[in-house]
């Protein structure tokens, strides 16, 4: 058997509510989406704007390798205020 189990699904007003059955648990920060006739939850990943996320997204790139030139940027004048 694949560990499929039957859900109950009833409609809260304009919702669908999912009643997992007992021993089954979602985190509470879960996406869902729908591939064909499947619904499919998940946990989900790291929330747009972490930490987590950027290092994910850095660990992938390259390193890179351009040198910049410097840039001549003195001290401003002093202002008599």
């Amino acid at each position: 058997m694949d560990g499929s189990q039957p859900v109950r699904i009833t409609r809260d007003g304009d919702h669908q509510v999912v009643h997992l059955p007992s021993g089954v648990s979602v985190p509470t920060d879960a996406v869902v989406r729908q591939e064909g006739g499947r619904l499919i939850i998940e946990q989900a990943g790291p929330a747009l704007g972490s930490v987590e996320r950027l290092l994910s997204v850095l660990a992938t790139m390259e390193p890179i390798e351009e040198r910049l030139d410097s840039i001549n940027d003195p001290l401003p004048e002093p202002v008599d205020l």
